[in-house]
Formats: structure tokens, C-alpha cells, sequence
């Protein structure tokens, strides 16, 4: 751990009850809430992109 990276740092503010729930959710799968909150955003981009793209795709 501490290694480098070239994965870019963002930082957000969430509620405390948001802040317990996502380390109650990522102590149960054994990872860590950054890497938690960093498999949500992927999967909310990758949705967003699918509606962008249905989107484009309409007449």
C-alpha cells in the first residue's frame, strides 16, 4: 500500500450517515471505500455513456 499511482485523486463531501453506510458496505466486501466509491462512479459513467449513446442514436 502507499505505492504510487497515475490514478488521479478526487475528493467530495458526503453526509455522515452516507460516510457509515459506505464503510458498513466496504468493511462487508473486504475492500476499501475508495475503492468502493470508485467502482460506483465507473459504473454511474458507464450508464450515463449507454444513455448518451441511446440518446445520440434516436431520429
Amino acid at each position: 500500500m502507499g505505492g504510487k499511482t497515475d490514478l488521479e485523486r478526487v475528493v467530495a463531501y458526503v453526509p455522515p450517515e452516507w460516510k457509515k453506510e459506505l464503510e458498513a458496505w466496504a468493511e462487508a466486501d473486504e475492500r476499501s471505500v475508495s475503492w468502493l466509491v470508485a467502482k460506483l462512479i465507473e459504473k454511474a459513467l458507464e450508464e450515463r455513456q449507454k444513455a448518451r449513446s441511446i440518446a445520440n442514436t434516436r431520429p
